[in-house]
């Protein structure tokens, strides 16, 4: 009985593992080495971001999934934060890449 109630519990969760799997993604590999999987959402038309922190707590990168499915990198580099300035930016990114 137990083999039999494992075995369900194994196929649903591959299953659910195969449905997940099926919707298009964006991918990202941060400064950790890890994959984050980014969604786009049509309803919305807005990609689901994910902001890529350091170990001082100030972020680096920005990665957004696009419409088309593809994921836009943006660097902190290419923004001119200061801890002046750095209320003026809405949202977490880019205000993130200075500490003060």
């Amino acid at each position: 009985m137990k083999i039999v109630l494992a075995f369900l519990m194994l196929a649903g969760l591959l299953a659910i593992g195969v449905n997940a799997g099926s919707e298009p993604v964006c991918s990202y590999r941060n400064n950790a080495g890890e994959t984050i999987f980014l969604k786009y959402l049509p309803l919305l038309k807005q990609g689901q971001d994910y902001v890529d922190f350091g170990a001082d707590g100030k972020c680096m990168k920005r990665a957004v999934c696009t419409e088309n499915f593809k994921t836009e990198v943006e660097d902190c580099a290419k923004h001119r934060v200061t801890c002046g300035n750095k209320k003026t930016f809405p949202g977490v990114f880019p205000g993130c890449c200075v500490k003060c």
